[in-house]
């Protein structure tokens, strides 16, 4: 089966550090599954900053690194639906020559968000994995938290260390046995993987 992973949690070689958590967590599904990466890179609103390249040890997964404007301002309301917009163009090649089965997400915002926004219109099954520092640093608002989960209510599942983020979509409704709190990587990989299976019936 194929797995396309979206996230701005990847690295590249002018940044090798980044998203640690993904790869490890990428590394335990690469026998499972064959797995493509488009990359998400925050940019300011008008630039054309580009020429990411993957970190030697990443070129088997074909990385695709996509500027994604970011607006520092009202970035909340308006940077997921940009970043959906950037994330067209190759969701739509990569469905003509890879057709893929699954999406994983990495990231609550814009990532998840963003990834949320193109379900309809590419139909696919997506799982959101938030893991790691920073997973709650978007939800410090009473409406970002209504944002992001009401955005993460489309996801077939969510695997998380964040009981901040488990309580809050218990609060929305969310079944819990579409809710995985993790306790280490090894754990968030498996449940990625029961997660994004095809459900049956």
């Amino acid at each position: 089966m194929r797995l396309l992973f979206i996230s701005h949690l990847f690295p590249d070689g002018q940044d090798p550090g980044r998203g640690t958590d993904s790869i490890q967590i990428l590394a335990a599904l690469a026998d499972r599954w064959e797995i493509r990466v488009v990359a998400l890179r925050p940019v300011p609103f008008g630039s054309r900053k580009g020429g990411w390249h993957p970190r030697a040890a990443d070129v088997g997964l074909h990385p695709e690194f996509v500027a994604t404007p970011t607006l520092p301002i009202f970035g909340a309301s308006w940077n997921h639906r940009l970043a959906a917009r950037s994330l067209r163009q190759p969701l739509d090649r990569l469905r003509r020559d890879w057709p893929f089965d699954a999406v994983l997400c990495s990231g609550l915002h814009p990532d998840a968000c963003a990834v949320s926004g193109l379900v309809d219109e590419f139909r696919f099954r997506f799982v959101t994995l938030a893991i790691g520092t920073g997973t709650e640093s978007c939800l410090g608002s009473s409406l970002s938290r209504k944002m992001v989960g009401s955005h993460l209510s489309r996801s077939s599942g969510v695997v998380t260390d964040s009981t901040t983020l488990t309580a809050l979509l218990g609060k929305m409704g969310f079944r819990k046995e579409r809710m995985i709190l993790a306790s280490t990587l090894p754990v968030a990989a498996e449940a990625c993987h029961r997660l994004l299976l095809p459900t049956r019936g």
